[in-house]
């Protein structure tokens, strides 16, 4: 998901760029042969680096920020969809940006005519011509033909969210493409959409939760073991009430938003040393490869991430604006977009908290040192969990 969103390297932004330039004069994307001469003369082959952007598919189709004709570049133009255009610096690429969205959230629209006649069998006809609508949202605008002839030339390659049919004289009729509904207004949560629904999930993300307890114990391992291994906690125990919300199940969206803010604000008051980045879970990897040089890294950043995508949901119901991956966060959880079962989503979240945090203990316990001996309070030198198992469960 991240990848998608991600700046361009050095090449990349240079073969927008190019397409870019030609576009922007004429409305039409220019021709790989054109493509690969600029980007062979800077020192790069063009067809590595069309293949070096991510890319999604449906069946045979790709999307990507920037594409040809694979395998066969040299017979057809360069062309960029959003995703690309997302990269371009220049004021004429967010007009078409804007453009399309406000299409597409038109296209969205339009399919409540389906309400209107429930025993309509063949469904209305929910396609909308391109210049009347978006004229409509922008009236007395004079774009001029450049503008119109380049907005239907990406909308003709933005297949995940137009399906159209193009014209001449820039015009042509749509409707809605892979996802079922576009109803966005930034580009980063469209691409952010496209992504969630293009990634084929390996495997499913809701995870059981029976027992109330767990998470709370898993914490509370983790705790005694960064304190026997590291020679200090991380865990800043909060209150009694707060803590008490991780193991009650909840029955409403105040009793779901109680228990997140609970689990989010022990998360943020892990005690990680320095301040950037400001969130704790920003700092917790760094920290360990410090203290840990044998830790495993990769398996460390992956249950982190998993601890993050918590931090995202609940910062998406304190702002506005929400983060543009919370539809890849939302997945990634095991919940549905919106939620509509808050008990069932309250027993995902806290089950893959659980096993974050026990992945973490095992990580830092696996990477502990042989000889490695920590004072514990109250008590002698100690060998760190070699010689010490808590004899009872912990609490938080």
């Amino acid at each position: 998901m991240s990848s998608f969103l991600d700046s361009l390297d050095e090449s990349q932004q240079l073969l927008v760029d190019t397409v870019w330039e030609k576009f922007a004069e004429a409305g039409k994307f220019p021709s790989f042969r054109y493509v690969e001469l600029v980007m062979r003369h800077a020192g790069y082959n063009a067809e590595a680096v069309l293949n070096s952007f991510p890319v999604l598919y449906q069946g045979n189709t790709e999307y990507r920020a920037a594409n040809a004709n694979f395998p066969r570049p040299l017979d057809g133009p360069v062309w960029l969809t959003l995703a690309g255009l997302r990269h371009v610096r220049e004021h004429g690429a967010e007009t078409i940006i804007t453009a399309l969205l406000g299409y597409m959230r038109a296209l969205t629209k339009a399919q409540d005519r389906i309400l209107q006649d429930p025993f309509n069998y063949a469904g209305p006809d929910t396609k909308l011509d391109l210049r009347d609508t978006v004229t409509s949202e922008h009236p007395g605008v004079d774009h001029g033909l450049i503008f119109w002839v380049a907005l239907a030339r990406v909308a003709n390659y933005e297949w995940p969210g137009i399906r159209f049919n193009h014209a001449e004289g820039g015009n042509g009729i749509g409707r809605l493409g892979h996802l079922p509904e576009a109803d966005f207004d930034t580009v980063e949560n469209y691409l952010a959409a496209v992504v969630t629904s293009l990634t084929p999930a390996d495997h499913s993300a809701e995870l059981s939760y029976t027992d109330p307890r767990a998470l709370v114990r898993s914490i509370g391992f983790f705790d005694v073991t960064c304190e026997l291994v590291i020679g200090r906690p991380l865990v800043k125990r909060p209150p009694l009430d707060r803590s008490g919300l991780l193991v009650l199940d909840v029955a409403s969206e105040a009793d779901f938003l109680a228990g997140l803010a609970a689990l989010a604000e022990l998360l943020g008051q892990l005690d990680i040393p320095k301040k950037n980045p400001p969130h704790a879970l920003g700092r917790i990897a760094d920290y360990l490869v410090v203290e840990l040089p044998e830790v495993d890294r990769a398996a460390v950043e992956r249950a982190v991430h998993t601890l993050d995508r918590i931090r995202v949901l609940r910062n998406s119901n304190i702002h506005t604006k929400p983060d543009a991956g919370l539809l890849e966060v939302h997945q990634g959880l095991g919940l549905s977009f919106p939620i509509r079962d808050y008990g069932a989503a309250w027993d995902s979240i806290r089950a893959h908290a659980d096993r974050a945090f026990a992945s973490l203990q095992e990580q830092i316990q696996a990477a502990r040192p042989t000889s490695t001996v920590t004072q514990t309070p109250g008590g002698p030198a100690t060998e760190a969990l070699s010689a010490v198992v808590p004899a009872q469960k912990p609490t938080v």
